[in-house]
């Protein structure tokens, strides 16, 4: 087995609804993903006080998700939206940003 073919398998695993993975319906199409919103939850002392921000990484099949939003719109997970801020694809995974504010 050789690397590319290996990265597959792990894909196949981390992109797997009885694993990682759910259906989240993004923008509107119900998409396989792993969503980690674990990554930042904090209140943002330096700018503004008392303001909640909400980071969430989700993880994609490369091409589940098309198109990819662009950076500073609006994405839609489940009815709750976020503003992407970064788009990133490696090994056969679109890797979107998301960020979400609160007062």
């Amino acid at each position: 087995m050789n690397l590319k073919q290996t990265f597959k398998k792990d894909l196949d695993t981390f992109i797997n609804d009885g694993e990682f993975a759910d259906y989240w319906t993004i923008n509107g199409k119900s998409v396989k993903a792993v969503i980690d919103n674990s990554v930042v939850n904090t209140f943002e002392k330096a700018q503004i006080q008392g303001v909640f921000k909400a980071t969430a990484v989700v993880y994609i099949r490369q091409g589940d998700l098309s198109p990819l939003p662009l950076v500073n719109s609006t994405v839609t997970i489940n009815k709750l939206h976020y503003i992407c801020r970064d788009v990133q694809v490696e090994q056969g995974v679109d890797i979107l940003t998301l960020e979400q504010m609160e007062q």
